[in-house]
């Protein structure tokens, strides 16, 4: 079976200029998906750069902020178990996690999909902003979301195989994945075979060619099927306003789809890009 890879940029919607790059990514064939926060701030200026170029996305559920935008608000009313006092949605994806209510988790999905589908896109896929949906933070919500995907038509970024980081972080909730898989499968909701990102965060990822490397290495063991590596590119004006850890392996993830090095390697390693598992 031939090897295939998505490269997602994630996090349209946060900003403006991260917008704007990201659909130049898409335009020069850099990166071949997307996805859309319906509540970030940008969220109609990346619909009207989307519609624009002739391009769509996947939805990118969000059920918390993350410490970089705080101040989020669901779009489904009534849902409370995602908010806190202020209304808006935690900063913390563990915090978000723990205390989502299934069926608010549902009606948030939904309202964020049509939210979508009003402005004229038409997402194939969902996946989930900080993970909140998989059980990184110690609860899986991956049924939840399996069920939402199978009622809409829609695949799941999902991995069907943990891999060495992200089986680490969720090693107290393998069997809640190995049954979230085969609920997918059952309910005919495609999945990619593996995930791949510069997992480090920013605090720890200290240089461009660490990064690189990561990423590389992970290309290299890459297992038949389709797979998607994840990216969160964001131009210099953009990651100004980010934290400095932040903002510095935003732009270099930017770097990297740009990068030489990394374009060999998908040819060497017989890798072909596609737009979707």
């Amino acid at each position: 079976m031939k090897r295939r890879l998505v490269i997602t940029a994630d996090d349209l919607g946060a900003d403006a200029d991260i917008n704007a790059a990201i659909v130049d990514l898409m335009r020069d064939g850099l990166v071949s998906a997307t996805t859309l926060i319906p509540v970030a701030p940008a969220a109609e200026d990346a619909v009207s750069r989307l519609r624009a170029a002739g391009l769509d996305a996947r939805l990118h559920v969000a059920l918390s902020t993350g410490h970089e935008w705080a101040g989020w608000r669901p779009l489904a009313p009534g849902v409370d178990s995602l908010t806190g006092p202020d209304g808006a949605l935690p900063v913390q994806g563990g915090v978000a996690e723990h205390r989502a209510a299934p069926a608010d988790v549902t009606r948030e999905m939904a309202a964020q999909l049509e939210w979508m589908r009003s402005a004229g896109l038409r997402p194939p896929a969902i996946d989930s902003h900080s993970g909140t949906l998989y059980g990184l933070h110690g609860r899986s919500l991956a049924d939840t979301a399996v069920d939402f995907c199978a009622t809409h038509g829609l695949t799941f970024r999902l991995p069907r195989r943990l891999g060495p980081v992200l089986g680490m972080a969720a090693r107290g909730l393998r069997g809640a994945h190995r049954g979230a898989v085969a609920r997918a499968d059952e309910r005919g909701v495609r999945l990619p075979e593996v995930l791949v990102s510069a997992w480090l965060p920013g605090r720890l990822t200290l240089s461009y060619p660490q990064l690189r490397a990561e990423v590389l290495s992970q290309l290299r063991r890459l297992p038949p099927g389709t797979s998607e590596l994840i990216v969160h590119p964001a131009p210099r004006s953009a990651a100004a306003r980010l934290p400095a850890a932040d903002g510095r392996k935003r732009l270099w993830e930017l770097r990297l789809l740009r990068d030489p090095a990394f374009h060999r390697t998908l040819r060497r390693e017989g890798i072909t890009v596609v737009p979707a598992w």
